[in-house]
């Protein structure tokens, strides 16, 4: 019997375009988040495990579902 484990990984792309839309700048959503903004620059790279805990911060700031940030990916 084949296990799947699956990944909840933020979405870069998701949380790049949503920045755009809200017009701030990497330091003030860092500043928003309680992060640095080098790891602004990390999170819009590619797609990245986060705390429970930022994306929670992250479905606030951008008033979008956690759900909308997540990229699931299955692994056999």
């Amino acid at each position: 019997m084949t296990r799947i484990n699956k990944t909840a990984l933020l979405d870069h792309e998701k949380f790049t375009q949503e920045m755009k839309v809200l017009g701030s700048t990497q330091e003030q959503v860092a500043e928003h988040l309680n992060i640095s903004d080098r790891y602004i620059r990390k999170l819009k790279t590619k797609d990245r495990f986060i705390s429970a805990q930022l994306l929670y911060r992250i479905h606030i700031l951008f008033d979008k579902p956690m759900e909308y940030f997540l990229i699931i990916e299955e692994e056999s």
